[in-house]
């Protein structure tokens, strides 16, 4: 299969919302037949444009050949937007917005359009993007391999996965905010 490099917008219906995301396919060919896949998610009062620009992920992914995927979040505004991270965040906490069920919709249709490796997924996030990671740890352990948090914690109470999640939390002590 032969896939477009580059930058893909792409749109899905979720629970009568309009759902977007953006992935991006590298320059390097996959590792095997398959691709590693790689859930970058958003701080609060960003997107998954902003995001794809913040971690220059697509350049990493360019050298080791793993597809990446920049989430959006919901919100008022088209560059403010956040995750329900379980007791956290902003517009989508308070409206109970289904992001679980956002990424469950989510990869199902990357793993039907893409090349993706089903064992290896992996999650990573900034601050409220973070703390989203650390959800679908939670609650959809089976989908993960493992996340990388970096500046946020678990944004909720309590935390019974199915399976173990290998995690690598990232978080500086100089953090003002999380």
């Amino acid at each position: 299969m032969t896939l477009p490099l580059g930058d893909h917008l792409r749109t899905l219906e979720i629970g009568g919302r309009q759902r977007r995301y953006l992935y991006h396919v590298p320059a390097a060919p996959p590792p095997s037949r398959s691709y590693p896949l790689v859930l970058s998610f958003h701080g609060s009062n960003s997107n998954g444009q902003i995001q794809q620009e913040f971690t220059a992920m697509n350049e990493t992914a360019d050298r080791h050949g793993f597809l990446v995927v920049y989430p959006f979040g919901t919100g008022e505004r088209e560059r403010l937007l956040f995750w329900n991270a379980g007791n956290c965040c902003g517009p989508a906490f308070r409206r109970d917005v289904d992001d679980v069920a956002f990424i469950d919709v989510l990869l199902v249709r990357l793993q039907a359009e893409l090349p993706i490796d089903p064992r290896a997924i992996y999650a990573t996030g900034m601050s409220n993007g973070a703390m989203m990671a650390y959800r679908l740890a939670a609650e959809r352990a089976s989908a993960f391999a493992a996340i990388a948090p970096v500046a946020g914690t678990m944004g909720s109470s309590s935390c019974t996965p199915s399976q173990p999640v290998s995690v690598l939390h990232i978080h500086g002590t100089e953090d003002e905010f999380v």
